[in-house]
């Protein structure tokens, strides 16, 4: 569980990312001013969280259970193991309305978060990565046209998107980016570490 408290998309390190502090992730909740903007927007006052079985999956959605509870939504909790988690999640029309996941970059561009996880021209039947099934027209064609621009445009594009997206639709409460620590002996030299492959193995040698 150890990382840093965030409210955006894109990681901290991203080619782009700019800090917008959008939404208050320190200071102790304020439970009646939740409640007073919840009042007559919580549906039947219920709602379905999908979960994963391992490591801190159960203890987050208790905390999600009890701090929705102070708010007058009452929230049943599914648990499932990872891999049916995500198939269930990527399935179109699976009948939830919150999950608790999480996102690894599998290159260090800002589209592998943005337009991966959260444009709505991606959304099918199934094996959806898309699971806030976001799908704004205003926000697919943002995400479209930066993905068209290179360098240091398609940064700052993608860096004020990850913002507004935040600011103005809010399609995840991020949680957190995760720390990594890793401890090498004092004879290992030419060590390179990076923001998305960790320490390059390749490049390690012995002093």
């Amino acid at each position: 569980m150890r990382g840093r408290r965030t409210d955006q998309v894109l990681p901290p390190g991203m080619a782009g990312f700019k800090a917008c502090n959008c939404y208050p992730t320190v200071k102790p909740p304020n439970f009646t001013k939740a409640k007073s903007l919840a009042s007559g927007h919580t549906g039947d006052g219920s709602a379905v969280l999908y979960t994963f079985t391992s490591s801190y999956g159960p203890l987050w959605a208790q905390i999600i259970q009890f701090d929705l509870k102070q708010i007058g939504l009452n929230v049943d909790v599914k648990p499932f193991a990872r891999a049916v988690e995500f198939q269930k999640a990527g399935t179109k029309g699976e009948p939830f309305d919150m999950e608790i996941d999480g996102w690894s970059a599998d290159y260090p561009d800002p589209y592998d978060f943005i337009n991966v996880l959260l444009s709505g021209d991606t959304i099918q039947d199934s094996n959806n990565n898309n699971h806030a099934y976001f799908n704004d027209p205003v926000f697919n064609k943002k995400m479209n046209q930066a993905a068209l621009l290179s360098g240091s445009a398609r940064y700052s594009a993608y860096g004020q998107l990850d913002v507004d997206m935040m600011k103005q639709a809010a399609p995840w409460a991020p949680i957190r980016n995760p720390f990594t620590r890793q401890f090498v002996s004092s004879r290992v030299g030419c060590y390179t570490f990076n923001n998305v492959y960790a320490n390059d193995l390749a490049a390690d040698c012995i002093k």
